[in-house]
């Protein structure tokens, strides 16, 4: 009796155990092929406001523009966004002038940069020059501000040949981009729009740099690795997860081309979209020292006009220290790399997001440039 009772005991427990083992695979392998197959499916569809265009390296990058006239509004996003960011206002200054959005490499709708081109190391010489041929060569890193700005130079000239001259608008990585793109091609810009601006000196303050490096970066290595698991999509599907960006529905943005709202679920579920993002964060130090490199060789041109924008602080969820870290870095960037010669103006406002949730404030300054070049024009 007691041997038949260990028994079904023992059987008990290895079914008990089989049921366990089959409910881990269920959760490791279903919730990420479930993922996978939901993103394969979403990315043509959400990514139909706007054209991909191939600049070189078998890269694609993503462009909306809208509107007609000159100059032309080129906007640049903040670290590791995509350019749902900027929506609100371009279908505002599409009524003005041509305004253009994009995704810089790997976030949101373009690719990311293709891997570098083997060594070359054919058994034949002919086919050592084909290979040469078919593989054009890098030119500076992945992910940091020469790259990013040379993509940025071949997306809207090369390819899709936007009208000169630009008036280019970045935000905190984003102006970082937009500056150095000035600098490497002066003659194509005619203003400069800064807002909350990362500026080179910034990781000089450790409390900064470490704040970058241990505690922003591995935030983003956890949400890629729920991304990728597919824990991410089930969060949004139970609306347990917020994604940064919405917006209700009106009559003056697109919703059924735009789609904001599902594009910004769909990139928290994309873990590759995540990745480029951990990617410009990680090399933000090496952007760094690009950009203090191009500052000391080259002078700012002074065809180009600058605005400088900060919020009244830059994020109340940071510590006083923090803060004045930024302040600091603000006013080095106004005096010493600027030498007061820049505009600068106070934006009543601590939302992180502003120039998506109020445009307006951004608006008026864009539009008053864009006259103020077109009367420059005419009476020239």
């Amino acid at each position: 009796m007691v041997a038949i009772t260990v028994k079904n005991l023992l059987k008990t427990c290895i079914h008990t155990l089989w049921k366990l083992v089959q409910l881990l695979c269920f959760i490791v392998i279903v919730p990420p092929l479930i993922n996978y197959a939901s993103l394969k499916r979403e990315a043509p569809l959400l990514g139909q406001h706007g054209l991909p265009y191939d600049i070189g390296y078998g890269q694609k990058l993503f462009l909306r523009c809208r509107g007609r006239g000159l100059p032309t509004v080129i906007l640049d996003a903040p670290t590791g966004m995509n350019s749902d960011i900027w929506l609100p206002l371009q279908e505002s200054l599409k009524q003005i002038t041509t305004v253009c959005i994009y995704d810089r490499a790997g976030l949101g709708m373009s690719d990311p940069p293709p891997p570098p081109p083997p060594s070359s190391s054919s058994t034949t010489e002919q086919k050592s020059d084909d290979k040469e041929k078919k593989i054009p060569k890098h030119r500076g890193m992945d992910y940091t501000v020469e790259k990013m700005s040379e993509d940025l130079n071949r997306l809207i000239t090369a390819t899709s040949q936007q009208a000169k001259p630009f008036i280019l608008v970045g935000n905190d990585l984003g102006a970082i981009v937009t500056r150095f793109y000035t600098q490497m091609y002066e003659f194509d810009v005619s203003h400069l729009f800064l807002i909350d601006p990362l500026v080179e000196t910034l990781f000089d303050n450790e409390q900064w740099k470490d704040h970058w490096y241990n505690k922003i970066i591995p935030r983003l290595h956890a949400m890629q690795l729920s991304a990728a698991v597919g824990i991410n999509r089930l969060l949004v599907l139970t609306s347990m997860i917020d994604t940064p960006l919405g917006i209700e529905k009106s009559n003056n943005i697109e919703d059924d081309t735009i789609n904001i709202n599902h594009r910004q679920k769909h990139l928290l579920c994309d873990a590759s979209h995540i990745s480029s993002s951990i990617r410009e964060h990680f090399h933000m130090n090496e952007t760094f020292s690009q950009m203090k490199l191009a500052w000391r060789m080259k002078a700012f041109p002074s065809n180009v006009s600058v605005t400088i924008i900060n919020r009244r602080q830059y994020d109340k969820n940071l510590s006083n220290d923090l803060n004045k870290a930024w302040d600091e870095s603000q006013e080095y960037l106004r005096t010493q790399l600027f030498r007061n010669q820049a505009q600068h103006r106070i934006i009543d406002s601590t939302d992180k997001y502003f120039i998506f949730n109020k445009p307006d404030l951004l608006e008026t300054l864009i539009e008053d440039s864009i006259n103020k070049w077109r009367e420059q024009t005419k009476a020239a």
